[in-house]
């Protein structure tokens, strides 16, 4: 994933802007680190998060539409349309979530003599089955806080209670993820412009179904802005 978003970022693969100057609208994605989670097993204090020894990665996937809408995304794939605006011919780039959307558009990189686009995804979030991303509350600015609820029921295809051949675990047991990424009022940055492109702040989380006591682990988030794309599917 580094090396991809490195050549969108860098200019080997070129997705120009089509949103407002001076906004957050588009496609983010980035790293989070978790450094810290409780200790369920503990017999003094569960709630507290601890330190962990080793830093676990989960890349994030955001969209920013033009109404200021920000939603968790599992996976997007980066495509084209060749169309006719008032009789000059344009090439329009696109941020598909919906993979049965595919065929209507053209790939923008060259990979074996054809045109394909650019898949990039998250294994770090699973949706309720059949939807492909989530809303999350709140508003995309340093600062401010977004919040969304994950929920995998028992019969989730990826519940990791469930076991497709042991008789035992054919059903398994509900998981809530409350998620909580903080954008950090004050940007790292010495260049004023570039808190329009990437962002950091603290994540938390909480998960409910694992354990009798709740998971909580919290860490950093980086994310880079790589389109400026403010609509999805279209």
């Amino acid at each position: 994933m580094k090396k991809i978003l490195n050549q969108i970022l860098f200019g080997i693969i070129f997705f120009p802007t089509l949103a407002m100057a001076g906004t957050y609208q588009g496609l983010w994605i980035g790293q989070i680190e978790l450094d810290t989670v409780n200790e369920v097993s503990s017999k003094i204090d569960t709630n507290t998060l601890q330190p962990v020894k080793h830093v676990f990665d989960m890349t994030a996937l955001l969209h920013v539409d033009q109404n200021g809408v920000v939603r968790l995304l599992k996976n997007v794939t980066m495509m084209q349309k060749t169309e006719k605006v008032d009789g000059e011919t344009i090439v329009r780039r696109v941020l598909i979530t919906d993979d049965s959307l595919l065929p209507e558009y053209e790939g923008i990189v060259r990979r074996d003599g054809k045109l394909v686009g650019i898949r990039l995804g998250s294994l770090a979030y699973d949706f309720p089955t059949g939807q492909t991303e989530m809303q999350l509350t709140g508003s995309f600015a340093p600062g401010n806080t977004l919040e969304c609820t994950l929920i995998m029921d028992k019969n989730h295809p990826t519940n990791p209670f469930r076991h497709l051949y042991h008789p035992d675990h054919q059903q398994g047991k509900n998981i809530t993820r409350q998620i909580q990424l903080t954008i950090s009022a004050t940007q790292e940055n010495n260049d004023p412009d570039d808190d329009q492109f990437s962002l950091s702040g603290t994540y938390q989380e909480s998960i409910s179904g694992l354990h009798k006591i709740p998971i909580k682990m919290g860490g950093i988030f980086n994310i880079q802005r790589i389109s400026e794309v403010n609509v999805l599917n279209q």
